[in-house]
């Protein structure tokens, strides 16, 4: 049963374009230096993620070459940590 209002915690269709275009002018309105120190700064937290992943996954082979799939799931479970410390930092990418 429907209400005609958006769920806890979401934005109408209206506000969600009212929020990006928000987002898209604060973004133009940054220095050329400054959104290219944040894209750099993203990049390295994202590659982060991606070496604890692996470093993760390659590090405990006595554990990986009996269980293989223990290796996919390290990988998988941390390699978003780059990107969600991306989005806690608010940095670009």
């Amino acid at each position: 049963m429907s209400s005609g209002y958006p769920a806890a915690g979401s934005l109408s269709p209206k506000d969600t374009a009212e929020e990006t275009l928000e987002t898209g002018v604060h973004h133009l309105s940054e220095t050329i230096e400054l959104a290219f120190l944040k894209n750099v700064f993203g990049g390295l937290l994202l590659s982060a993620g991606g070496l604890l992943a692996l470093v993760l996954a390659a590090g405990f082979p006595e554990y990986t070459d009996s269980n293989p799939s223990l290796m996919r799931l390290l990988q998988g479970s941390t390699f978003p940590i780059g990107l969600i410390i991306v989005y806690l930092l608010g940095a670009e990418l």
